[in-house]
């Protein structure tokens, strides 16, 4: 079929949140979005609850309910849900196993907490980036604001009114540490007092740091640490990382508002008529741009810049935040990312060298902050950190985001050298068995199937990762002698994996039995992380239909790591309501979220490890494709729409090559599509082509399109 070439169209639509007419209604509009999903506390208590999370992408930190860090000597306020500390990027150490770990850099906390508080109010505002917090005591009333500032990303702000008397408040650099993997680690302070300023020396294992504290209140030092004695009217506290404070507070926090301002306005943005999914949207978004950055300092560790669980970066986990900034117009994140990852390409050759005598880029499991020069010698810390499916999430992040930055002196510099790597890392241990099939073995190694067993044959998630290397490889011409289009058709051992149920073993030594010990669904990945084929596969549809019956413990239900997150997602690309519904009501039934839904756990009841932006990355991306999808290289709308009345979206960016505004009902929409570059694509049956710049206005009804020429 010939692709129908479409006019552009002269008019804006006009239609409920969508409004393009004068900027300051705009901006309203879009602030009442990202409004809906405020965190606002108005009631008091003295026991453990949520902390609430502030970055830049370069640091941050979680505050508890008084506004600061919790003190560590008081007991109503412990680490039950995570820790309160500042984190930085920059602040890691190389300890054991010769691995990287982010470390604390101090707390912040009050002296002494108020017996008694009343007249509370806590106001997280994700469109400004503050967080706001007032009470009264039986002294006095207080008004705590706090923010990250977002162009100098060295700097932090915190602002304390005080009427009457208050707690005097504790500047405490953390100098015991517990570590990963069981590591104790001293880190040594020294205080020193400037003219202008104090600054913190911090020494952890010979990497030295300072933190600069700039304030306009008294300070005192008492046992190695900075007492702040708060008066009344605004007490002024800037900490920075490594060099003086910049600015002053009130252009720090006039930019750092602006910054945020900005940033949702160029942001894909939803209105969603469930609170919930809204709430849950606009928090993860938050999340997820409070964490990442694009100054390639480090990638950030999956909780970001809390300190709980894991103090150091997952690439696969950053793979599924990586699409969702590629589709919600964050790709100035995506491509520096890549580009990360591209300066370390001869670290990562020689590490997969070192593991495995071959060439190629094998994906480390951890990636470190460091380079790679001594990274993980004699060997990494656990047979989890090789997991061959690894590289397939690297390549998929080169692939698509050449496609989004439409550059190819760019991809060729920062992008086909990884994809190139990956491919050859599988095709190095590919080979061919005496039924046909391409099978893949290699020592020592993992699956994603964290149950499956260690060096079993033809992992499924690696042939997964592989069969899509190898596409991508044959795309962009980088199959000089036609190795990998050879394996292609032949295929890859996928056959030899299928079960009498009909889906596929996580491995050539799997059986009957082992499908329902699974941790994660692997079975979903080409549904959820690697578009692979053309449409759904049968076997992986039979996994999606059965996916309560193949992971551990979903029916109870309860979820490790991001499983929930997958059945998500793979619902949406399934289309698939009413399995999608089942799946998000057990957000919160299986202790996924807490019941103000302000995060997301771990792992279902994981109390302590908050703000895990893995899933929150993986479910955003599925409200995402319910009503945007184009997974099978097609655009889809409204495939999994399980909302009743209208929802809208704003920016919504698709690798086809438009960003879609408009209005959803059902299954049926009101959509401009705008191209960001020349792009052919098909929607409702029918192929379009559109050249860069233009827009057109759609109608879908009844699953039929209507253009408006």
């Amino acid at each position: 079929m010939k692709y129908l070439k479409l006019i552009p169209v002269c008019f804006l639509m006009v239609s409920g949140w969508i409004f393009t007419g004068h900027a300051q209604n705009v901006k309203r509009r879009i602030s009442e979005m990202i409004g809906a999903g405020d965190v606002i506390r108005t009631s008091f208590t003295d026991t453990a609850q949520i902390n609430l999370y502030q970055g830049n992408g370069r640091s941050g930190s979680s505050y508890g309910a008084l506004g600061l860090h919790n003190n560590p000597a008081c007991q109503k306020n412990t680490n039950r849900f995570g820790k309160t500390q500042y984190m930085h990027i920059s602040h890691w150490v190389r300890a054991k196993f010769n691995a990287d770990y982010l470390i604390p850099v101090l707390k912040i906390y009050w002296n002494e907490e108020p017996p008694a508080v009343v007249s509370y109010k806590q106001h997280q505002s994700f469109y400004n980036g503050f967080i706001k917090t007032s009470f009264g005591t039986d002294r006095g009333k207080v008004a705590v604001e706090t923010w990250f500032d977002q162009v100098d990303r060295e700097l932090s702000g915190i602002t304390i009114d005080v009427e009457g008397q208050v707690s005097d408040v504790i500047i405490d650099p953390m100098e015991t540490l517990n570590v990963h993997y069981g590591q104790k680690i001293i880190q040594t302070a020294k205080i020193i007092k400037h003219e202008k300023y104090f600054e913190i020396q911090l020494n952890c294992m010979d990497r030295k740091a300072s933190v600069f504290l700039l304030t306009n209140v008294s300070v005192e030092e008492s046992r190695n640490k900075l007492v702040l004695k708060l008066h009344p009217g605004q007490n002024q506290i800037q900490l920075s990382y490594n060099r003086p404070v910049s600015a002053a507070v009130a252009v720090s926090r006039r930019r750092t508002v602006n910054w945020w301002n900005a940033r949702w306005k160029q942001t894909s943005t939803l209105m969603l008529p469930d609170t919930n999914a809204q709430q849950l949207w606009v928090r993860s978004m938050g999340l997820i741009l409070s964490t990442v950055n694009e100054d390639k300092k480090g990638f950030p560790a999956p909780m970001g810049f809390t300190g709980n669980l894991w103090p150091f970066p997952f690439p696969q986990d950053l793979s599924y935040i990586h699409s969702l900034l590629l589709s919600t117009g964050n790709i100035g994140v995506a491509k520096a990312w890549v580009e990360q990852f591209a300066a370390e390409i001869e670290g990562m050759k020689d590490y997969t060298k070192r593991l495995y005598g071959i060439a190629g880029v094998f994906c480390p499991w951890v990636f470190p902050y460091g380079d790679f020069k001594g990274y993980h010698t004699p060997g990494p810390p656990n047979i989890f950190n090789y997991e061959i499916h690894n590289s397939g999430y690297l390549c998929r992040m080169a692939y698509e985001t050449s496609k989004f930055v439409n550059d190819e002196v760019w991809s060729r510099r920062y992008a086909y050298d990884l994809i190139e790597q990956t491919a050859l890392f599988y095709r190095n241990m590919a080979k061919k068995g005496k039924e046909g099939y391409w099978h893949l073995y290699i020592k020592p190694a993992m699956g994603q199937d964290e149950m499956g067993g260690a060096n079993q044959q033809d992992y499924l998630c690696a042939l997964f990762s592989a069969k899509y290397c190898f596409q991508k490889a044959v795309e962009l011409n980088l199959d000089p002698e036609g190795v990998y289009r050879t394996i292609l058709l032949d295929g890859l051992a996928f056959p030899t994996l299928k079960s009498a149920k009909g889906v596929y073993f996580t491995n050539k030594a799997g059986r009957d039995g082992d499908l329902g010990k699974q941790k994660h669904p692997v079975q979903l990945n080409d549904l959820a992380y690697l578009p692979v084929n053309k449409q759904a596969n049968p076997a992986s549809i039979m996994a999606y239909q059965k996916r309560y019956e193949i992971t551990q413990d979903a029916c109870k239900p309860h979820f490790y790591g991001w499983t929930l997150g997958e059945f998500l997602l793979a619902g949406s690309r399934a289309g698939d309501v009413d399995g999608w519904k089942r799946d998000w009501a057990n957000i919160r039934k299986a202790d996924y979220t807490d019941d103000g839904w302000i995060q997301l756990y771990e792992t279902s009841s994981a109390y302590d490890a908050t703000f895990y932006t893995t899933t929150n990355a993986l479910i955003v991306q599925s409200l995402y494709s319910n009503l945007v999808d184009d997974w099978f290289n097609k655009l889809e709308i409204a495939k999994c729409n399980p909302w009743e009345g209208k929802v809208y979206l704003d920016r919504v960016y698709s690798i086809l090559g438009v960003k879609l505004t408009g209005e959803i009902n059902g299954r049926d929409a009101q959509l401009n599509l705008y191209a960001w570059k020349d792009c052919q694509f098909e929607l409702c049956g029918r192929k379009l082509s559109l050249r860069k710049g233009r827009t057109v206005k759609v109608k879908i009804i009844n699953s039929k399109l209507i253009l408006n020429k």
